[in-house]
């Protein structure tokens, strides 16, 4: 996984938070289903800033779901 933060998303210590919760969020997702991805790369807008834990757990499981159903789909 690699995770791409923008300075416009915030400072530093902003970035980096988003990066440990995304990094956490991921971690823990795969735990559950390894087979969901083998690698990828996570662009966080800037308005990842406002978000709470939660919010981003909703939002990345939303993205998981919708990754599962194109591979599901593809020839």
């Amino acid at each position: 996984m690699a995770y791409a933060i923008s300075r416009k998303v915030g400072n530093a210590v902003t970035r980096n938070r988003i990066r440990r919760r995304l990094r956490s969020l991921f971690a823990e997702v795969l735990a559950e289903q390894p087979e969901v991805l083998s690698a990828a790369v996570v662009v966080a807008l800037p308005g990842a800033a406002n978000c709470t834990y939660a919010e981003l757990k909703e939002q990345v499981l939303k993205l998981i779901e919708k990754i599962e159903k194109s591979t599901e789909s593809a020839p």
